[in-house]
């Protein structure tokens, strides 16, 4: 039996860059770095049916806790690792033109803060949720385009941390452009 292509799984890879915001954390020192804007790259991967798929996907956001200037944040960064569903429009009525999607699914995020204070630096890993939606266009059979836009939120962090002003808690938005490289 032959699959069609409309059929057939694809593999994505999709390098992408993007800009964080509405962020806002209990962290101690991050505050106000989380609530302004902040660079984000990295990739991802997802294998999409005709309906369905997963993705995996890494970003670091270097800075993310830094707002301008502050003397007190010497470096600071997150790192997210994430796992997702996917549920895009079908592949065979998208076939010439842009294919939306919807993801959602868990993250990990790893915090860190250093201050010229050498005191309570911020190391903090946190499980969390993503979720969030985008269009996919291809400009050739292999190449295309990427817009998303996502919302990363974390659940059930440390009670009685010293980094955090209750319990730990970060969540911010993405929104990104990604090259796709559909395999």
């Amino acid at each position: 039996m032959v699959l069609s292509a409309s059929a057939a799984a694809e593999v994505q890879l999709k390098p992408f860059i993007g800009v964080t915001f509405g962020g806002n954390t209990t962290l101690l020192f991050g505050v106000e770095g989380a609530a302004t804007p902040s660079l984000a790259v990295g990739l991802g991967g997802a294998w999409l049916g005709e309906i369905f798929g997963i993705e995996g996907e890494i970003a670091h956001y270097p800075g993310f806790f830094e707002p301008n200037p502050n003397p007190v944040i010497t470096q600071s960064g997150l790192t997210t690792f994430t796992g997702n569903v996917i549920v895009a429009m079908p592949a065979g009525m998208a076939k010439y033109t842009l294919r939306p999607y919807a993801v959602a699914g868990f993250t990990h995020m790893r915090a860190h803060i250093d201050t010229s204070l050498n005191a309570l630096p911020v190391q903090s890993n946190l499980a969390g949720l993503d979720f969030g939606g985008g269009v996919t266009g291809f400009v050739g059979h292999h190449v295309g385009v990427n817009w998303d836009v996502r919302h990363f939120g974390s659940f059930g962090g440390k009670e009685n941390s010293l980094n955090s002003i209750g319990p730990e808690q970060l969540s911010f938005w993405r929104a990104h452009m990604a090259l796709v490289i559909r395999f």
